[in-house]
């Protein structure tokens, strides 16, 4: 009996049971279908998979009907057939691969009188992430910060977490303000039954909370029976002191660079620097001040020109590193100025793969670097690195699936391939309909077919929030001028110039969209702007569908190649 023959008796018998019997996690569904887990998510991606997700929770777990599973694979049989092979092979490798536990670090609860005090406890669950996610990666999953997050405050009983999530264990607790002192409890409970395994109260000053950390660290991997090597144990036996005050500008720091907005941003860079100043041997805050400036000069924000913030950002790295030549968030941080500001591309690839060794469950720095091979055309192995992200962010991070999802949505528009895009980038905004690169991915898709009145929906509904972003305004202007509203284009244009006046605006953007209104000689004055500026936007010049009207020009394949992309 062929393979599927086999899988089809099983359909025949489940699709008795009830239609609305649910598949709960990828294990479920990759059991049900008797394939690894890697490959169902495959499928989801490349074939269509029946997969549903909890929207309203926008976290991305999944779930699947068997029913509609069975329909799927009968009506996909043959295709996969031909992949049998490979696909055996696959989950035959994945079921003698050892499942890594999981773990939820549930946002500490601030008791402190004052309220304005939330920073300390959401940064101390921020660093127990961090230090946990470090002692065995290779055998310990830690839920990532931004999925964390979504549980503050939530109220939700710890078997529905843990189900949402597929976590084995939950730590939460609290954390109290007393002076320089602090009060910490901490309990670890097994998901599932709800069964507290250990807990613990600390009092502690708050220059003293780094070795509080490490404790918690010690006392949880004991717990969950994880065999740490010898290095790590020496690590968190190691007692950490920082000076009280530059721990808490520190957290203050991170509090305002998670919450990603222009203003919040230049808050960070002040807050690190103040934590640099009082204790300047800690790498962390080097790191986090290296991210906040390089930030200050890429695409969404867009604050300052790259050579007042981008070598800022290379220092402060830089110094991280030499503290700590093991911090992950370090190197990713100088490779984002490699890739973005300084164009060494060699070296800003083996940043991103150092800062992944290090880290290997880190789908930021996968994504980042899936970004650096689109620009260098290798587009096959930015979607193998895309799809490495994916699957590192269903086990820790499904908060930054839609972030995934917009990436391969834009490898399938340099590709040219634009159905594709507009489908990913549908698919996405089912998980989150307020991230604006899906928007404006979706209406640059569908004006390169030619759908310009569905671009123009999109585009003009995301020029009106707020923060207004130059990129989807510079995006709308190009739409009018290929639609033959010159007047509309050029008024755009006018307005990107006085804002220009005011604040940074990219010479990329004005340069592109001279472009589109036809007017070459205008369009590479502005793009040689945009070279001397090192702009952000200049990174992708060899892959940009908008700009396939200069290619043929020798000016662009000369800037091209000076910016090192040939």
């Amino acid at each position: 009996m062929r393979p599927e023959h086999k899988i089809e008796s099983r359909f025949s018998h489940t699709m008795k049971e009830p239609a609305d019997e649910r598949l709960d996690s990828w294990k479920e569904i990759a059991a049900f279908l008797n394939r690894g887990v890697r490959t169902v998510q495959r499928w989801e991606s490349t074939e269509g998979l029946p997969v549903h997700r909890h929207h309203h929770a926008k976290l991305g777990s999944v779930y699947a009907i068997r029913s509609e599973v069975a329909a799927w694979w009968k009506s996909r049989g043959a295709p996969l057939d031909a992949a049998q092979t490979n696909d055996q092979s696959s989950a035959a490798h994945e079921s003698t691969t050892p499942q890594k536990l999981c773990l939820l670090v549930l946002p500490f609860e601030n008791l402190s009188s004052d309220r304005n005090e939330e920073y300390l406890a959401d940064g101390f669950t921020e660093e127990m992430i961090t230090q946990l996610a470090r002692i065995k990666p290779e055998a310990l999953a830690v839920i990532a910060r931004a999925t964390a997050m979504h549980y503050k405050g939530a109220g939700k009983r710890i078997d529905r977490i843990s189900r949402e999530l597929r976590v084995d264990y939950v730590l939460e607790g609290s954390v109290r303000r007393a002076g320089n002192g602090v009060r910490v409890t901490a309990q670890l409970i097994e998901g599932r039954s709800q069964t507290h395994l250990w807990a613990e109260t600390y009092d502690r000053d708050l220059g003293n909370v780094l070795s509080l950390q490490t404790e918690v660290t010690s006392a949880i991997a004991g717990e969950i029976h994880l065999a740490l090597t010898p290095q790590t144990k020496a690590t968190l036996r190691t007692p950490r002191v920082i000076d009280p005050a530059a721990y808490e500008s520190y957290l203050k720091g991170r509090f305002h660079l998670n919450r990603m907005t222009n203003e919040s941003l230049q808050q960070a860079v002040t807050w690190f620097q103040q934590a640099i100043e009082k204790a300047p041997d800690y790498p962390l805050a080097y790191a986090s001040l290296s991210h906040a400036h390089a930030l200050l000069a890429m695409v969404p924000f867009d604050v300052l020109p790259p050579h007042q913030s981008m070598p800022k950002a290379a220092a402060a790295a830089a110094r991280a590193l030499e503290l700590d030549d093991t911090l992950s968030e370090a190197h990713a941080a100088l490779a984002v100025v490699r890739h973005h500001y300084e164009w060494d591309w060699r070296g800003a690839e083996a940043e991103y793969k150092r800062a992944i060794q290090l880290n290997p469950n880190y789908p930021g720095a996968r994504v980042r670097y899936a970004w650096l091979l689109l620009a260098l055309s290798r587009s096959e192995e930015a979607l193998a690195e895309v799809q490495r992200a994916q699957e590192n962010a269903q086990e820790t991070d499904p908060h930054l699936l839609v972030v995934i999802r917009a990436t391969r949505a834009a490898a399938y528009y340099f590709g040219r391939q634009y159905d594709r895009c507009i489908t990913e980038c549908l698919e996405a905004m089912q998980l989150d309909s307020t991230y604006f690169l899906l928007h404006y991915l979706l209406a640059r898709a569908q004006a390169r077919k030619g759908a310009l009145s569905k671009a123009g929906s999109v585009l003009k509904a995301m020029a009106k929030s707020k923060p207004k972003i130059s990129l989807v305004e510079m995006g709308l202007g190009l739409l009018h001028a290929v639609s033959g509203r010159k007047t509309v284009a050029k008024a755009v244009l006018a307005r990107l110039h006085r804002v220009a006046q005011q604040r940074y605006i990219p010479a990329t953007y004005i340069g592109i969209l001279h472009a589109g209104l036809g007017n070459t000689e205008a369009a590479f004055e502005w793009l040689e702007k945009a070279y001397e500026e090192r702009a952000d936007g200049l990174t992708l010049l060899n892959v940009e569908p908008m700009v396939d009207g200069l290619r043929d020009d020798k000016r662009f394949q000369n800037l091209v190649r000076r910016i090192g992309l040939t």
